[in-house]
């Protein structure tokens, strides 16, 4: 396992260190920072989705906190440090490594990994310490049984079945106004996320009088996605919905390019809202629809893009990392009202809004935030919310110009 600590927390601890030296007892018994610590996959299948959303903004918020003088705990201003392993996207490394920032490490913080089933393996050791446990890469339909479980937890995505009806919904209407007729191919990635959503979207499809000519899942390892095209293209839809993850994401489009693959709706899920998408498939990638969306014409968003690409030299993704550091912020604000207790800053996230770069932020009684955006399109360069119909959202583009050779 290996172990990653920013040069800031060397720095600021050597500086602490010699400080105290020279410092009365009761100076150095008290608290001078406050340890942020982490497991995600900086290796291994999940790393690319990692890597986009969430330990950038974990980097951020830390150095944005750090720069604005630190959290004010107790009437003192303490900066941040961070400790980090690389869970080399396996739930069992993840465990091990959470469980190391809670029993040696003494972590003040413990921020989550990244992915659905690596959420669910870690929950129980959140919850043992106490700790909030502030997820953006976790949709699942059972974050209500998780959360009355294990009530720290907070989800900053929704459910599946949320995902699936919105985008159902915006097939209905489409249908409805004789825009594509009713044959939908699903295929999915057969990891926690993908098996989730595509059974939520099978149940809205069916419900809303859909007909599911092509179904068909792959393993996450796939490295030619040619066969399921090929059978999803031979069934003839309008619409192709694919529950996938960044690597799949981008070959299901690469390989439906290649073939002249040119449904009327063509929506993937993880990776769809990265950079990377557009900078691969440039112009072509406007029509493609995804999961989540935003609106980024605020002054708040725009600050923060600049914020990220300053330290990151790349800019964050179009759904993800907006709600991460969203829901950082709140976690900071919740903890300069209570202090770094556990149980009081669980209370106050539940019932508190917060000021964040997405507006308010307020979770619902599930530990759910409340509103957001659940499908987005690539439209002139950058990824909208388009469902559902609230201010801010972009009218839907149907059909998705033909892919270019």
């Amino acid at each position: 396992m290996s172990q990653g600590i920013s040069r800031r927390r060397l720095v600021g601890t050597l500086g602490a260190g010699t400080a105290a030296l020279a410092a009365p007892a009761w100076v150095r018994a008290q608290r001078t920072s406050i340890k942020v610590g982490w497991a995600i996959s900086k290796t291994g299948p999940f790393a690319g989705g990692a890597s986009v959303t969430q330990w950038p903004n974990y980097l951020l918020w830390i150095k944005d906190v750090n720069e604005a003088g630190g959290l004010s705990v107790d009437g003192r201003k303490l900066m941040l440090e961070h400790i980090e392993y690389d869970d080399r996207s396996q739930s069992e490394e993840a465990v091990r490594a959470c469980e190391r920032l809670v029993s040696q490490d003494k972590v003040d913080i413990m921020l989550p990994p990244w992915g659905t089933g690596q959420n669910l393996a870690v929950a129980p050791i959140f919850a043992r310490g106490g700790f909030p446990m502030m997820t953006c890469s976790m949709a699942s339909d059972r974050i209500a049984e998780v959360v009355k479980r294990w009530p720290n937890v907070f989800s900053l995505l929704n459910t599946s079945t949320v995902y699936a009806e919105a985008v159902v919904a915006v097939l209905s209407k489409a249908r409805t106004a004789g825009l594509i007729n009713d044959r939908v191919a699903v295929v999915h990635a057969t990891e926690q996320f993908g098996i989730e959503l595509a059974n939520a979207a099978r149940k809205a499809l069916k419900a809303a009088n859909f007909n599911l000519v092509y179904d068909a899942g792959y393993p996450m390892s796939t490295q030619d996605l040619t066969p399921v095209i090929s059978e999803a293209q031979r069934a003839n839809p309008d619409v192709f919905m694919g529950f996938s993850y960044p690597p799949d994401t981008i070959a299901l489009a690469e390989t439906s390019r290649v073939r002249g693959f040119n449904p009327k709706v063509f929506y993937t899920a993880v990776g769809t809202f990265f950079p990377m998408y557009k900078q691969r498939f440039g112009e072509a990638a406007n029509g493609v629809m995804g999961i989540g969306g935003w609106n980024p014409d605020s002054d708040a968003l725009k600050a923060y893009i600049q914020r990220h690409v300053a330290m990151h030299k790349r800019e964050p993704d179009r759904w993800g990392s907006s709600l991460m550091y969203a829901g950082l912020q709140a976690m900071g604000q919740a903890i300069e009202k209570v202090g770094l207790n556990n149980a009081e800053i669980v209370k106050q996230l539940r019932g508190t809004s917060f000021d964040t770069v997405l507006g308010k932020l307020e979770f619902d009684s599930n530990n759910i935030r409340k509103g957001g955006w659940f499908v987005g399109q690539w439209q002139d360069g950058d990824f909208y919310g388009i469902a559902p119909d609230q201010p801010g959202a972009h009218k839907t583009v149907i059909p998705k110009p033909a892919w270019k050779a």
